[in-house]
């Protein structure tokens, strides 16, 4: 297994949703007065990245940070306990599709699966799903929720417990997917419109122009990028790109910096720090604050399904899926879940051949339980038959890692064929996402196929209601 020595640092009209909609939001809704900038570059001097596994961190335990991204902390949950950790198959067996509100149990792994939506019809458009494995579905204190109807209603609104839908969220992002709750503030929510950085109250509906990129941009229209990954952990930066440069801006000190000429997918992504950023170029590249480069992971593909996360420690991590990394069978750190240190380049497997599991198959992960450090959500989407029936290892699966220790747990399967789904296809991918206290995770799912998908919660015995 993986271990760590010392590290510094994409989607539904919900018109046909069972639930009643209402008047939604938590908090005052007024505006908020932001503090001072963050912390500056981080890091320093070029390197290679490593292979191979690094001495352990022990424990797992949510403590803040280094950086400008430490105030996002938690009480420490081992979310795997009472989980099953073993790598049999627990071939899928036929599980009936609960009604709205209502719940099941996963036969093989114990886990509780609810139903939170009900799409009107079926076809290409009938899916109301999560945003995207790397952005968050829940507020910071976890009493709203936002998933997507793909049918025309755009973003929409739930209560975070209960499920109820509350309204569309008059918003208009530059992608459906960059839509970044704040990590403090219940009430905030963030996004780029056009050319403006817009601060949105949910309770009050209404927004605050925090800054235009006019110019700097022109009139080219700003973006997170064709890859989006969320904010540093204290929401205070973004990775941005318009044109042919790329930023960062400090919502904090509402100040650019960078920028820099694009290059591989742009922008560099923030990492939860705020002092570190990611950028798929090259063979995935480490860059300060100020978009030097700081090192490379040493990755053959640097652009693979990838979200980014920190250590208990407080350190940034990559955690992706890597699929050939240019060793020979010994050294290879394939696997659906590699995580690296950005600092240090060190890392390596910890869902993969190396650790005792299968070659990956197609799938996502997820950091976004930023409460719980170190904690990542990992779904597989395998395309042959057998895996589509669920009859493998890695087969359908929602998983759960703890990259402090390398422990890993299997917390039942999504159900849904992703790509293979002979209607819906993207948009039938599970594409989970755990909540802030990393207790519950969202997915969407096909339910084995089917022509429309809804949204389910994934209960972990750790969740309290």
């Amino acid at each position: 297994m993986i271990a760590f020595g010392v590290v510094v640092g994409m989607n539904a009209a919900c018109s046909g949703s069972a639930a009643t909609p209402g008047v939604g939001g938590s908090g005052d809704g007024g505006s908020v007065t932001s503090g001072g900038g963050s912390t500056g570059a981080g890091g320093g001097g070029a390197g290679g990245g490593g292979s191979g596994d690094a001495s352990r961190v022990g424990g797992s335990t949510a403590v803040d940070g280094a950086g400008s991204g430490g105030r996002t902390t938690g009480i420490a949950i081992d979310l795997c306990a009472g989980m099953i950790k073993d790598k049999d198959p627990h071939p899928m067996t036929t599980l009936a599709k609960p009604a709205v509100g209502g719940t099941v149990i996963d036969a093989e792994f114990g886990t509780t699966i609810r139903r939170i939506t009900a799409v009107a019809g079926s076809g290409a458009n009938a899916a109301i799903v999560p945003m995207y494995t790397t952005i968050s579905a829940w507020n910071a204190d976890e009493s709203l929720l936002i998933l997507y109807s793909l049918g025309g209603g755009g973003h929409q609104l739930y209560n975070g417990k209960t499920y109820q839908h509350l309204r569309a969220l008059d918003i208009n992002p530059a992608d459906l997917e960059q839509v970044y709750w704040d990590t403090s503030d219940p009430d905030i929510l963030y996004y780029v419109d056009g050319q403006e950085f817009i601060r949105y109250h949910v309770s009050a509906g209404t927004q605050d122009k925090l800054h235009s990129f006019s110019a700097l941009c022109g009139s080219s229209s700003v973006s997170n990028g064709d890859d989006p990954m969320f904010t540093s952990w204290d929401s205070h930066r973004l990775g941005l790109v318009c044109g042919k440069q790329m930023f960062i801006y400090d919502i904090s000190s509402d100040s650019v910096l960078g920028p820099k000429s694009v290059s591989g997918t742009p922008p560099a992504q923030v990492a939860p720090s705020g002092t570190l950023a990611y950028l798929e170029a090259g063979s995935g590249q480490v860059l300060d604050a100020n978009l030097n480069l700081v090192r490379s992971l040493g990755l053959q593909v640097p652009d693979n399904h990838a979200s980014l996360g920190r250590l208990a420690s407080g350190h940034d991590t990559w955690n992706g899926a890597v699929y050939d990394d240019g060793n020979d069978d010994a050294l290879s750190n394939v696997g659906i879940l590699v995580t690296w240190d950005m600092t240090s380049g060190t890392g390596g497997a910890v869902i993969g051949p190396k650790t005792g599991w299968p070659y990956p198959p197609d799938g996502h992960i997820s950091a976004m339980a930023y409460k719980q450090p170190g904690w990542i959500f990992v779904s597989t989407i395998p395309s042959d038959t057998a895996g589509l029936q669920g009859k493998t290892l890695l087969a359908l699966e929602n998983l759960i890692a703890d990259t402090n220790t390398g422990a890993v747990c299997r917390v039942g399967r999504h159900r849904s064929w992703g790509k293979n789904n002979s209607v819906l296809g993207y948009w039938a991918e599970p594409h989970t996402v755990p909540s802030p206290s990393g207790t519950r995770a969202v997915f969407g799912s096909d339910w084995g196929n089917g022509s429309s998908v809804d949204s389910y919660v994934l209960e972990l015995p750790s969740y309290s209601p």
